[in-house]
């Protein structure tokens, strides 16, 4: 007994501090799809400054495999499992099914013990905050990142090819031909669409920017129209008849382009950091090609945080964390690691924040000055929503391996009204 008494006057004396007991600090994980090329480090950053600003609280990263189309499928198992994550990232264009499908704790509920609630609504750029709100204007999420597509091309390949890199293509017609000029002059492919295997993003820019819909605003599906076939007809021709733009899948375009062997790639501005960091020529952003002289209508990519947690401390917790990340400070480390677009006010000329930032890198330039063209990245609705969201990406992929345009076209419509009616 006397030993213990002097063991512990001991240990006051030199100043060892004990540390807080377990239950004081609040675990929770954070759900995302930020690989190693696509803001992983950002996520790290992330975390570790809000676990410095919040010692109370634990932030455990868990990166989903298959972009948002396979979070949500882990998110659904874990939720049957009892075991949600506290916060996750969902894809805008799956925002109507986790509102309408997926239990969850709504932003709004905070209003009330939250004083500092509406300044953090009002926070962000006009017309931001309703990407994360139902039809009835209730908050149920919060938006964390925007992103659009932008035109990335390897100056050095034009010239090769006899291009100007000063006058990157403006319309459909300028990027295909320029791409066969690569190819045909260089031997390397000419361009690159990304893809993914369960989203239609860039396909809705390129759809929506030439006057057609995948589903109109009344809801009408739209996939077999003559815009949207001529849409497929010209990125048929260019995979088939021109032999400029491989079928291959996004991971190994990106790989091509990074290595000089892909001209032009058209990809999110979300990828814009690590592009710039391993590319080994000299690289240019220019934007999204317009078909013709009409407006072009850019699919805001990116995602809003949901809190999926049941327990009322992970809850608070996932709150906290969900505002940090909606902070100047949060925001600067997210678009600084990235290239996804600042979505607060005041951060983007705020020299404490990302004012350097911008003026240092005019790649972001073509982002920037598309952002006024950014509409919302269409959500397939209902509970057979991930359903439907497959059916155009199938019809993509047979399509550029050869299938006939306007009969899989035809195909996909019918298999979309089946599933959405």
């Amino acid at each position: 007994m006397r030993k213990s008494l002097v063991l512990f006057l001991v240990i006051a004396m030199v100043g060892i501090a004990f540390p807080a007991l377990a239950e004081d600090v609040v675990t929770i994980e954070y759900w995302h799809i930020n690989s190693a090329t696509l803001g992983a480090k950002a996520v790290e950053e992330s975390i570790a400054r809000f676990e410095e600003l919040n010692p109370h609280i634990k932030v455990i990263g868990r990166f989903q495999e298959g972009d948002y189309g396979g979070l949500l499928n882990n998110l659904q198992a874990a939720m049957a499992a009892g075991n949600p994550p506290a916060v996750a990232q969902v894809g805008y264009n799956f925002r109507l099914f986790a509102f309408e499908q997926l239990p969850h704790k709504p932003i709004a509920d905070f209003a009330a013990i939250d004083p500092e609630y509406d300044d953090f609504i009002n926070s962000f750029t006009d017309g931001i905050v309703e990407l994360g709100q139902d039809a009835d204007g209730l908050q149920r999420a919060i938006p964390l990142a925007i992103s659009v597509p932008v035109l990335y091309y390897n100056a050095d390949l034009f010239r090769a090819a006899g291009l100007d890199p000063d006058n990157p293509p403006q319309t459909w017609d300028d990027l295909r031909a320029a791409a066969k000029a690569i190819k045909d002059n260089t031997g390397e492919f000419g361009l690159g669409i990304q893809v993914q295997p369960n989203n239609n993003w860039l396909p809705q820019s390129m759809i929506e920017s030439n006057g057609g819909w995948i589903l109109d605003p009344t809801g009408a599906i739209g996939v077999n129209s003559p815009e949207v076939i001529e849409v497929f007809e010209m990125w048929q021709a260019m995979a088939i008849e021109d032999g400029s733009l491989p079928v291959v899948t996004d991971a190994e375009q990106e790989q091509a382009f990074m290595g000089g062997r892909l001209g032009m790639y058209l990809k999110t501005s979300a990828a814009m950091k690590t592009i710039a960091n391993q590319a080994g020529f000299e690289l240019r952003t220019g934007q999204f090609p317009a078909w013709g002289d009409k407006e072009r209508r850019l699919a805001s990519g990116g995602n809003a945080l949901f809190i999926f947690a049941t327990d009322e401390k992970q809850q608070q917790a996932g709150y906290e964390f969900i505002k940090f990340l909606s902070s100047k400070e949060g925001q600067t480390i997210w678009v600084e690691d990235t290239g996804y677009l600042p979505l607060v006010k005041g951060v983007q000329d705020d020299p404490k924040y990302l004012a350097t930032y911008f003026a240092e890198n005019p790649l972001t330039k073509a982002a920037l000055d598309q952002l006024p063209s950014a509409v919302a990245w269409l959500p397939f609705p209902g509970p057979r929503g991930l359903e439907a969201e497959q059916v155009l990406v199938e019809a993509r992929e047979a399509i550029l391996n050869g299938a006939d345009v306007a009969k899989e076209l035809a195909n996909a419509e019918n298999r979309l009204n089946r599933i959405l009616r």
